[in-house]
């Protein structure tokens, strides 16, 4: 009766003693070099405390096993499905857990549950996934915070979808780095649209104002993040702004203007159907036939495509070098020399791109100034 002896202590002694066993058998059964009997022994006793009477011993249980690969599988199971406050631990750290387990605990399971899932080390794309779509705002926070959670984008899409009104999730969501910049760029979009119904309903703008104003600042962010764009990610950028109706023909002038032709190039690769390498040949030094052909598949006005031969022209004769400083220096150029030469443009669509270009003009000449007292500050600065 002796191998009974521990099952026997484990049925007399006080929730608390039973408690403070836990590790130590926990130890013993993980680590120790024990005969097979004893092996036995001890697990049975470890089963018979995942049905304990007293959540503290189960919880115990759960905190000792939770950090153990080789943890049996079938307490790891029983413990998962206690109490949220038993479970938890176990939803939180346990390598026992497969993704499909970690997922449908997601969707099936308390809203600390999820969290806990939000706090592992690791998260997979599919578990990331389901927090995404399933998870509360905390459990999303807690795992936006998490630096070892794998999401794709669209895990990212979801939540932006979801809870991107939330400033907490729009600041957690704008601080990582693997932010899909078509994401990104919704969310910038979104929050105009909120601003502008903010201002509107407050009579502090007028609604045409207020579109017109928020609209070109949403293109100004746009044009900068395609600017630090990879390939790949850019052509998902400008699918993200064509699905979304807002691939237009201001945001492909202002690309122009401040000099990012390959947002252009990948705009009208995916308008016309045409292969990249065609359509940047055709803009460095395409025709002006066969930019018009380009132009017309690609599905732009007809009365816009000369400005967008200007824009070409001027961009071709112009030096751009990517200098600190130069960027403004270039748009400023640009616009100036696309106004010059269509002073005497008809009135309509055209006429209000060249409204949109003279205030292009102006916000890079006030760029412009705004970088010549900065450089002019940090050179007294240098010479103090």
């Amino acid at each position: 009766m002796g191998r009974f002896r521990l099952i026997d202590w484990m049925e007399k002694a006080p929730a608390p003693a039973r408690a403070s066993a836990v590790p130590a058998l926990v130890r013993s059964y993980v680590h120790g070099d024990l005969a097979s009997d004893a092996r036995e022994m001890i697990e049975a006793t470890l089963t018979l405390l995942s049905d304990d009477p007293s959540p503290d011993v189960r919880r115990a249980l759960a905190e000792a096993l939770s950090i153990h690969e080789t943890a049996p599988r079938h307490l790891i199971v029983a413990l998962s499905q206690d109490l949220p406050a038993i479970a938890e631990p176990i939803f939180r750290r346990s390598p026992c857990l497969i993704d499909s387990e970690l997922a449908a605990a997601v969707a099936l399971g308390t809203p600390s549950i999820a969290r806990a899932i939000a706090s592992r080390p690791w998260i997979s794309f599919e578990v990331a996934d389901a927090i995404a779509a399933e998870g509360d705002r905390d459990a999303v926070l807690a795992m936006l915070g998490n630096p070892g959670a794998d999401l794709d984008g669209e895990a990212f899409a979801a939540i932006a979808g979801r809870l991107g009104d939330d400033g907490d999730i729009r600041e957690a969501l704008f601080a990582r780095r693997d932010l899909p910049l078509a994401v990104r760029q919704s969310l910038i979009s979104a929050l105009g649209e909120k601003l502008g119904r903010f201002l509107v309903g407050r009579a502090w703008i007028a609604p045409k104002r207020a579109g017109v104003v928020l609209r070109e600042a949403c293109d100004k962010a746009t044009v900068f993040l395609a600017g630090s764009a990879g390939e790949a990610e850019l052509a998902a950028l400008v699918e993200h702004l064509r699905a979304s109706g807002q691939l237009t023909t201001a945001l492909l002038i202002r690309s122009m203007c401040e000099g990012h032709i390959r947002f252009l190039e990948a705009a009208l690769a995916r308008l016309s159907g045409l292969p990249a390498t065609r359509v940047y040949a055709l803009l460095i030094d395409g025709r002006p036939g066969a930019l018009r052909a380009l132009f017309g598949r690609a599905g732009l006005p007809e009365r816009s495509h000369a400005a967008f031969l200007a824009a070409l022209d001027v961009w071709r004769e112009l030096d751009y070098d990517g200098r600190d400083g130069d960027e403004p220096r270039f748009g400023r150029r640009m616009v100036e020399r696309i106004l010059t030469r269509y002073q005497e443009f008809a009135p309509g669509e055209v006429d209000d791109l060249l409204a949109m270009l003279r205030r292009l003009a102006a916000e890079s000449a006030r760029a412009a100034a705004r970088d010549m007292m900065a450089a002019r500050r940090e050179h007294r600065r240098n010479a103090a």
